[in-house]
């Protein structure tokens, strides 16, 4: 698989941790050409030192579409093209609909979704003259919901339904898309997870610290670029049962749902 990123142009966001740093490693490890961006400057201080030479850091919020465009920029200025984004960062919460603020919303669907559209409106002519990849990386909670993560599930249903639009457009164009749905990944998205009054949690979550290892999510994440495929599913066997039966008996799924809780 090497053969196929070496020298490839990628950007990853929310690469500072978790899922997006993991895939920074593999496509390094793999040869590629990475510009890692997240808004922690001292993780991608570390990150570099880590990686070398084909490590670029972009520090940067990829709710503030500048910083969208800005990322793009740099990749074309140092590499005169751009082969392919990733993007990863996101944020979840926990909390009753009832008791979430307004304000919780706004942030989750400022950082899952609509930096998606700013990232893709900056990067898109770039990846139509590469035929390259646009990644988002979502979640199974995009394809069926649980409770006390509405405003979650609200975000990464949008983007879902944004990316299957897009690939439709870019059919035509050469583009690859792809939406990545994890199901529980050993990473700090719960500890950083949002309550209802839109403050950090943090705490680890039980199913989060029995997840998959992400450096294994992310060398499959790799595998499904160069395969271009449209979804792919990183999950454990739970998770995919829910996919299975969100489809093919929802009623199941909903009655099994309230029977756990989802930590």
């Amino acid at each position: 698989m090497s053969h196929y990123f070496q020298k490839k142009v990628f950007i990853v966001t929310g690469a500072s941790s978790g899922i997006g740093r993991s895939i920074a490693v593999k496509l390094v490890q793999h040869g590629a050409h990475t510009l890692a961006m997240a808004r922690s400057e001292d993780s991608l201080r570390e990150l570099k030192k880590e990686l070398g030479e084909l490590l670029v850091s972009c520090v940067g919020d990829v709710t503030k579409p500048e910083d969208c465009r800005r990322v793009v920029a740099k990749a074309l200025e140092l590499r005169g093209r751009l082969d392919g984004l990733i993007h990863n960062a996101g944020i979840s919460m926990r909390g009753l609909a009832a008791d979430c603020s307004k304000e919780v919303y706004r942030k989750l669907m400022e950082v899952n979704f609509f930096s998606t559209v700013d990232l893709y409106h900056a990067a898109m002519d770039s990846l139509r003259s590469s035929r390259g990849h646009l990644v988002a990386v979502s979640s199974v909670m995009g394809r069926y919901s649980t409770q006390e993560r509405s405003g979650y599930c609200a975000s990464k249903h949008a983007l879902q339904g944004y990316m299957d639009s897009i690939r439709l457009e870019n059919l035509s164009q050469g583009v690859h898309t792809l939406v990545v749905s994890p199901g529980f990944v050993n990473t700090n998205i719960a500890h950083n997870a949002l309550g209802p009054d839109g403050q950090p949690l943090g705490k680890r979550g039980a199913a989060t610290e029995k997840g998959l290892d992400s450096l294994v999510v992310a060398e499959a994440i790799l595998h499904a670029i160069k395969k271009r495929k449209r979804d792919f599913y990183p999950a454990g066997v739970k998770e995919k049962l829910g996919l299975f039966l969100s489809k093919w008996a929802p009623g199941l799924l909903d009655r099994l749902l309230l029977k756990v809780a989802v930590k």
